[in-house]
């Protein structure tokens, strides 16, 4: 599919005399792979960098992690189901929640086994991260959007730079990348990167590895907004690194009408934005059978600035030590604390498959008859939001060409006669919020409706995560 703009080649141009006609890609994964190497060379051929503006700083004195869990560890195995006779009522005949009793499973890992792991590296103090933004415009940008990512994970990193963050850089949204502490022999090499974009955190009291990047890291990260960061956001993005956002339209429909605007006394000036919602998440729901819990879908998920102070406070309290999401959930049931679902749907977000594309083309647009509301679909018609999933960099650039500054184009027509479809069929498998047990839902007090305790839906919205028109 062609390119209608050169919104990555833009930032290559100066790299190349070579005819236009190279694909878009090649430039964008060449540079990716060029930076990748050259931070390398840097990190390990000097063994320190010059004096940087901003992250030569003294770090401030590291927040411990979480203490790990106490030593009679609960008992493997899938969650037991709940019996409706040991609920607590509350005042107003509600249940009164609390997490499963059980050692949780973390990517294959049970976390009683995770936390006794050894570290292979010293956790040395690393340089402050600056937290100023690329883009000085002084616009007001109420929206973070951090993509959670392994420090080592420099050549996605840079796609993401030069597509999706480069292409929406004038909506008001901070754009970030959180990584761990890579320990002394990666540090020149993540100096140097932010040095260059000044767009990474690090939360240096963390090692870098799958377990703590499945566990802790997402409210470590909450905790360094609370107590570090010199903005105060009215919403925070929490995306995984093979996700695609159309940030454009994800501000147009979801931030923006939960914000109001702030002018100056003049009236003609945008000063600021204030959250006009509290307490609220916005992504998609999922259910955890092994864990019996409902949670948003951590591909992305968004949270108003007081769940970003209240969960670390959690945490310090209960030491919840499980799946990322799950431990958000966990922690909220915990601290019996209510909060607004505002669900994506499948058509909005989704986990791109590509079974699912038209026979034939090399597109990432679904075939005739596709099911957008299942989990699981192609690209289809003008609502997406976000798209997981894309772990290939070519699937990454062949999303990429369906949007642009604006938003995602226009769905291309399907073709008059179709070629054999000789390849594996798509299942479209049923969203997991199918699967929440009919016990886990009550009506809260105001009518809306209640699942697990916490999550409280939109007025108006049902159990099969649609609003119903007003008036019914």
């Amino acid at each position: 599919m062609a390119v209608s703009r050169a919104w990555a080649a833009e930032g290559l141009r100066s790299f190349s005399n070579r005819p236009r006609s190279v694909p878009t890609r090649f430039w964008v994964i060449s540079l990716a792979s060029i930076f990748v190497l050259a931070l390398l060379f840097v990190g390990h051929t000097s063994d320190s960098l010059p004096s940087i503006p901003g992250l030569n700083k003294e770090p401030e004195k590291a927040q411990p992690p979480p203490p790990t869990p106490e030593s009679n560890d609960p008992p493997k195995g899938p969650a037991k189901n709940y019996d409706p006779e040991e609920f607590d009522l509350d005042e107003n005949g509600l249940k009164m929640w609390e997490p499963p009793h059980m050692d949780a499973l973390v990517h294959g890992v049970h976390a009683s086994d995770g936390v006794k792991r050894k570290p292979t590296y010293p956790l040395d103090p690393f340089p402050q991260t600056p937290m100023t933004s690329p883009v000085q415009d002084n616009r007001p940008r109420p929206w973070l959007g951090a993509v959670i990512c392994s420090a080592w994970d420099i050549k996605r990193r840079m796609l993401i730079r030069y597509t999706w963050m480069k292409m929406f850089k004038d909506v008001p949204m901070d754009q970030r990348f959180v990584i761990s502490n890579p320990g002394p022999d990666w540090r020149a090499v993540i100096q140097q990167e932010n040095a260059t974009f000044g767009d990474m955190i690090v939360l240096d009291h963390l090692h870098e590895d799958d377990f703590t990047a499945n566990t802790v890291k997402t409210v470590e990260f909450y905790r360094w907004l609370s107590d570090k960061s010199p903005v105060k956001y009215e919403f925070v993005s929490k995306m995984d690194t093979d996700l695609w956002v159309n940030a454009r339209a994800y501000w147009d429909r979801q931030l923006l009408p939960r914000l109001d605007v702030v002018k100056s006394a003049d009236g003609n000036t945008v000063t600021g934005y204030k959250a006009n919602v509290n307490h609220t998440t916005i992504g998609q729901f999922y259910y955890d059978n092994y864990h019996r819990t409902a949670f948003p879908h951590g591909a992305i998920y968004t949270v108003t600035w007081d769940i970003v102070n209240l969960l670390p406070k959690l945490q310090d309290k209960h030491h919840i030590i499980a799946g990322e999401d799950v431990t958000m959930a966990w922690l909220l049931i915990k601290g019996h604390q209510k909060v607004t679902m505002a669900i994506l749907t499948q058509e909005e977000k989704f986990e791109f498959d590509h079974k699912d594309t038209r026979p034939g083309e090399r597109t990432p647009w679904a075939r005739k008859g596709t099911d957008v509301t299942s989990s699981w679909h192609a690209m289809y018609g003008s609502e997406i939001l976000a798209i997981h999933q894309l772990k290939k960099d070519d699937d990454w650039l062949m999303v990429a060409e369906c949007f642009d500054e604006r938003g995602i184009k226009e769905m291309p027509p399907y073709p008059e006669k179709e070629p054999e479809d000789k390849g594996e069929k798509p299942g479209y498998p049923r969203p997991f919020w199918t699967q929440i047990p009919n016990d886990f839902w009550e009506t809260d007090v105001d009518g809306t409706l209640l699942c697990n305790g916490i999550w409280k839906l939109e007025p108006g919205v049902g159990r099969d995560m649609k609003k119903k028109p007003e008036g019914e």
